[in-house]
């Protein structure tokens, strides 16, 4: 038995529940949640911007400790610290042979069952393949990634979605190079991390662009050069800033529709404009495919920074552990499990970066070196 947070309808406070969890079956391991942090894809499912099936448990963003594996799992052992994630490869498909792990195809058995039930039998939702609002889950093997001592949960947490998402949208689908201009449009978890992943690179200048204050603020600790707050004179602070010349990578981070009108505005010939937030259902955009074909500009669209568990979570660890990627900086607010509605309640606010559920498992040790 665990205790969950079970989101039941569109808009209703999330409810604290004892459920059943099943097992690990093969290639499954059970983790115990020592940290989840709260994305704002949580918010879309419970608010309404995106289908789900109700009852659920939510929460995609973890760290805590593998406490028992299924057969046929081989790459972690229990005792392991490990970042959860959504991502999830099985390691046959075209995609996954092709190295794209976010496009993988294959079916796993926990795509077709949800490991969790509540008291009277009936089944709950996995949220995300994930349900880490809870204090333990079972995932697939693909899921965890290793991660060594140093990292405290709630930073390590982070790993699972909104920084691999912000640092691989410039690494892997961008591939921002040394001296190039980059604009992040909404500086939230996901931006925030971007503009370090930019930094990182060595883009220069970096213009970050939100509309709260303190917002702006963390970009420029965080490595953007500059921040503004959104309008129509964002071209020419770039242009000012680059002698001249507008972006090569323009990254939309937030999910707001605003946010995407104008974008291309900011973009230099042969630019991509790289769609990273994921708006509720229906939002279109308009697009001059004349302009943009004239300028050999680029669209991509970024699931999970594109990235690769495996890899992409040990190169972030080490940015960590070498003082180059700051996480401890992005964690604004802790809650319990108990208080997991005020922490919905902020990260709906934007005023924080990220808010993180910490759970009540004093021996994993979840602000020390071992979660």
């Amino acid at each position: 038995m665990v205790r969950a947070a079970v989101s039941r309808a569109v808009g209703a406070p999330a409810s604290i529940e004892e459920l059943h969890l099943a097992p690990p079956h093969r290639d499954e391991v059970r983790v115990a949640v020592a940290a989840c942090a709260v994305c704002h894809s949580d918010l879309m499912f419970m608010d309404g911007g995106w289908a789900t099936a109700f009852p659920v448990v939510l929460g995609h963003e973890a760290a805590g400790r593998v406490v028992e594996v299924g057969t046929g799992v081989h790459d972690v052992t229990v005792g392991d610290r490990v970042v959860v994630s959504l991502i999830r490869t099985c390691g046959e498909c075209l995609a996954c042979r092709r190295g794209h792990d976010v496009a993988c195809t294959g079916n796993a058995e926990v795509d077709r069952r949800s490991p969790l039930t509540d008291l009277a039998g009936s089944p709950v939702a996995q949220g995300l393949g994930t349900g880490a609002f809870a204090e333990q889950v079972v995932v697939h093997r693909s899921q965890v990634v290793p991660i060594p001592t140093g990292v405290p949960a709630e930073a390590a947490a982070l790993l699972g979605c909104g920084v691999l998402t912000g640092v691989g949208a410039v690494t892997n689908t961008a591939r921002v190079d040394h001296g190039d201009a980059v604009v992040v449009i909404g500086c939230g978890g996901v931006g925030l991390s971007a503009v370090q992943g930019a930094r990182m690179a060595g883009a220069d200048p970096i213009l970050a662009i939100d509309p709260l204050e303190a917002k702006q603020e963390a970009a420029l600790r965080l490595g953007a050069t500059h921040a503004v707050e959104p309008g129509d004179g964002n071209a020419a602070i770039l242009e000012r800033a680059t002698g001249g010349r507008l972006a090569d990578h323009v990254f939309v981070t937030t999910a707001a529709p605003g946010a995407f009108v104008g974008a291309t505005g900011l973009l230099a010939p042969m630019g991509s404009l790289v769609l990273v937030g994921m708006p509720a259902h229906g939002v279109t955009v308009d697009i001059d495919p004349t302009a943009l074909a004239a300028a050999n500009q680029a669209i991509l669209g970024c699931k999970m920074g594109t990235a690769r568990l495996a890899v992409d979570v040990p190169r972030l660890v080490d940015h960590y552990l070498g003082g180059r990627l700051d996480l401890n900086g992005m964690v604004t607010t802790t809650h319990s499990l108990d208080d997991i509605d005020s922490a919905f309640d902020e990260a709906r606010s934007g005023e924080v970066i990220r808010t993180v559920i910490v759970f009540d498992n004093t021996d994993l040790g979840a602000t020390g070196d071992t979660p």
